[in-house]
Protein backbone atom coordinates (compact mmCIF):
# COMPACT_ATOMS: atom_id res chain seq x y z
CA UNK A 1 0.00 0.00 0.00
CA UNK A 2 3.10 2.38 0.72
CA UNK A 3 3.53 2.63 -3.27
CA UNK A 4 -0.26 2.71 -4.42
CA UNK A 5 -0.36 6.51 -6.11
CA UNK A 6 -2.70 9.27 -3.93
CA UNK A 7 -3.56 12.30 -5.81
CA UNK A 8 -0.16 13.63 -5.01
CA UNK A 9 2.01 11.40 -4.20
CA UNK A 10 2.31 8.13 -2.54
CA UNK A 11 3.34 7.20 1.39
CA UNK A 12 6.75 5.96 0.22
CA UNK A 13 7.32 9.07 -1.34
CA UNK A 14 5.71 10.65 2.16
CA UNK A 15 8.13 8.88 4.37
CA UNK A 16 11.08 9.56 2.14
CA UNK A 17 9.77 12.98 2.77
CA UNK A 18 10.30 12.63 6.50
CA UNK A 19 6.67 11.53 7.29
CA UNK A 20 7.02 8.90 10.46
CA UNK A 21 5.36 6.29 8.39
CA UNK A 22 6.21 3.11 9.49
CA UNK A 23 5.47 -0.85 8.36
CA UNK A 24 4.00 -2.98 10.71
CA UNK A 25 3.14 -6.52 10.22
CA UNK A 26 -0.23 -6.41 12.36
CA UNK A 27 -2.46 -3.83 14.23
CA UNK A 28 -1.23 -4.64 17.12
CA UNK A 29 2.37 -3.63 16.44
CA UNK A 30 0.83 -0.44 15.72
CA UNK A 31 -1.11 -0.18 19.03
CA UNK A 32 2.42 -0.94 20.64
CA UNK A 33 3.88 1.99 18.69
CA UNK A 34 1.04 4.47 20.22
CA UNK A 35 1.41 2.81 23.49
CA UNK A 36 4.85 3.89 23.16
CA UNK A 37 4.72 7.71 21.84
CA UNK A 38 1.58 8.49 23.71
CA UNK A 39 2.53 12.19 22.10
CA UNK A 40 2.20 10.94 18.58
CA UNK A 41 -1.55 9.91 17.05
CA UNK A 42 -0.96 6.91 14.98
CA UNK A 43 -3.16 5.94 12.54
CA UNK A 44 -2.98 2.57 11.37
CA UNK A 45 -3.84 1.96 7.76
CA UNK A 46 -6.06 -1.31 7.83
CA UNK A 47 -6.69 -2.97 4.66
CA UNK A 48 -7.49 -6.31 3.67
CA UNK A 49 -10.49 -8.61 3.38
CA UNK A 50 -12.49 -10.57 5.91
CA UNK A 51 -9.78 -12.45 7.40
CA UNK A 52 -7.91 -9.41 8.30
CA UNK A 53 -10.80 -7.57 9.72
CA UNK A 54 -11.38 -9.77 13.22
CA UNK A 55 -7.80 -8.50 13.96
CA UNK A 56 -8.64 -4.64 13.75
CA UNK A 57 -11.39 -4.84 15.78
CA UNK A 58 -9.83 -6.92 18.58
CA UNK A 59 -6.82 -4.00 18.35
CA UNK A 60 -9.62 -1.34 18.52
CA UNK A 61 -11.42 -3.14 21.53
CA UNK A 62 -7.69 -3.97 23.21
CA UNK A 63 -7.26 0.31 22.65
CA UNK A 64 -10.18 1.33 24.00
CA UNK A 65 -10.00 -1.43 27.04
CA UNK A 66 -6.39 0.70 28.10
CA UNK A 67 -8.18 3.66 27.18
CA UNK A 68 -5.30 4.42 24.78
CA UNK A 69 -6.37 7.92 23.02
CA UNK A 70 -3.69 8.12 20.47
CA UNK A 71 -4.70 5.41 18.19
CA UNK A 72 -7.05 5.48 14.98
CA UNK A 73 -7.83 3.34 12.09
CA UNK A 74 -7.92 4.58 8.51
CA UNK A 75 -10.05 1.26 7.42
CA UNK A 76 -10.32 -0.45 3.85
CA UNK A 77 -11.32 -3.41 4.41
CA UNK A 78 -13.08 -5.40 1.74
CA UNK A 79 -15.24 -8.37 1.14
CA UNK A 80 -14.57 -10.74 -1.59
CA UNK A 81 -18.70 -11.52 -3.19
CA UNK A 82 -18.92 -7.98 -4.03
CA UNK A 83 -15.84 -8.45 -5.44
CA UNK A 84 -16.46 -11.74 -7.13
CA UNK A 85 -20.13 -10.20 -8.52
CA UNK A 86 -18.24 -7.08 -10.17
CA UNK A 87 -16.07 -9.10 -12.11
CA UNK A 88 -18.73 -11.33 -13.04
CA UNK A 89 -21.10 -8.16 -13.92
CA UNK A 90 -19.11 -7.05 -16.41
CA UNK A 91 -19.65 -7.27 -19.97
CA UNK A 92 -16.39 -7.99 -20.72
CA UNK A 93 -16.04 -11.07 -18.37
CA UNK A 94 -14.92 -14.44 -19.65
CA UNK A 95 -14.17 -15.70 -15.73
CA UNK A 96 -16.41 -19.13 -15.49
CA UNK A 97 -15.47 -20.46 -12.35
CA UNK A 98 -14.02 -19.56 -8.84
CA UNK A 99 -11.84 -20.66 -6.42
CA UNK A 100 -13.02 -19.10 -2.95
CA UNK A 101 -10.51 -19.23 -0.32
CA UNK A 102 -10.66 -21.40 2.86
CA UNK A 103 -9.17 -19.27 5.27
CA UNK A 104 -11.95 -16.41 4.19
CA UNK A 105 -14.70 -19.07 4.50
CA UNK A 106 -13.61 -19.98 7.93
CA UNK A 107 -14.23 -16.46 9.08
CA UNK A 108 -17.34 -16.00 7.31
CA UNK A 109 -18.67 -19.10 6.05
CA UNK A 110 -19.10 -20.15 2.13
CA UNK A 111 -23.20 -19.35 2.43
CA UNK A 112 -22.37 -15.55 0.98
CA UNK A 113 -21.47 -17.20 -2.39
CA UNK A 114 -24.26 -19.60 -3.30
CA UNK A 115 -26.20 -16.43 -4.36
CA UNK A 116 -23.45 -16.05 -6.63
CA UNK A 117 -22.90 -19.79 -7.96
CA UNK A 118 -26.61 -19.68 -9.18
CA UNK A 119 -27.18 -16.05 -10.63
CA UNK A 120 -23.90 -16.31 -12.54
CA UNK A 121 -24.08 -19.72 -12.97
CA UNK A 122 -20.54 -20.27 -11.85
CA UNK A 123 -19.03 -23.26 -10.44
CA UNK A 124 -16.99 -21.89 -7.23
CA UNK A 125 -14.70 -24.59 -4.95
CA UNK A 126 -13.45 -23.46 -1.37
CA UNK A 127 -9.28 -24.39 -1.57
CA UNK A 128 -6.84 -24.42 1.01
CA UNK A 129 -3.15 -22.74 -0.13
CA UNK A 130 -1.27 -25.49 -0.42
CA UNK A 131 -0.54 -26.51 -4.10
CA UNK A 132 -2.85 -29.46 -4.02
CA UNK A 133 -5.05 -27.99 -2.40
CA UNK A 134 -5.13 -25.39 -5.47
CA UNK A 135 -4.74 -28.51 -8.17
CA UNK A 136 -8.06 -29.89 -6.60
CA UNK A 137 -9.72 -26.67 -6.52
CA UNK A 138 -9.18 -26.39 -10.18
CA UNK A 139 -10.13 -30.34 -10.88
CA UNK A 140 -13.15 -30.33 -9.09
CA UNK A 141 -13.97 -26.54 -10.72
CA UNK A 142 -13.53 -27.61 -14.68
CA UNK A 143 -15.04 -31.54 -13.45
CA UNK A 144 -18.17 -28.82 -12.68
CA UNK A 145 -17.80 -26.97 -16.17
CA UNK A 146 -17.80 -29.81 -18.20
CA UNK A 147 -20.77 -31.38 -16.23
CA UNK A 148 -22.84 -28.08 -16.47
CA UNK A 149 -23.52 -28.04 -13.06
CA UNK A 150 -22.60 -25.23 -10.15
CA UNK A 151 -22.08 -25.72 -6.83
CA UNK A 152 -20.13 -24.78 -3.96
CA UNK A 153 -17.74 -27.17 -2.82
CA UNK A 154 -15.45 -27.90 -0.02
CA UNK A 155 -13.55 -30.78 -0.65
CA UNK A 156 -12.04 -32.33 2.10
CA UNK A 157 -9.01 -34.69 1.66
CA UNK A 158 -10.51 -37.94 -0.98
CA UNK A 159 -13.92 -36.71 0.13
CA UNK A 160 -16.30 -33.91 -1.43
CA UNK A 161 -19.15 -32.78 0.03
CA UNK A 162 -21.90 -30.53 -1.80
CA UNK A 163 -22.59 -27.35 -0.21
CA UNK A 164 -25.22 -26.70 -2.98
CA UNK A 165 -27.21 -28.39 -5.19
CA UNK A 166 -27.28 -28.21 -8.46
Amino acid sequence: MARVPGCETNLLAAKANGADLRLVYSPLDALDIARTNPGKEVVFFAVGFETTAPTTAMTVYRARQEGIKNFSLLVSHVLVPPAIEAILSSPANTVQGFLAAGHVCTVMGYEAYMPLAEKFDVPIVVTGFEPVDIVQGVYLCLRQLEEGRTNIRVPFALAETRLHKG
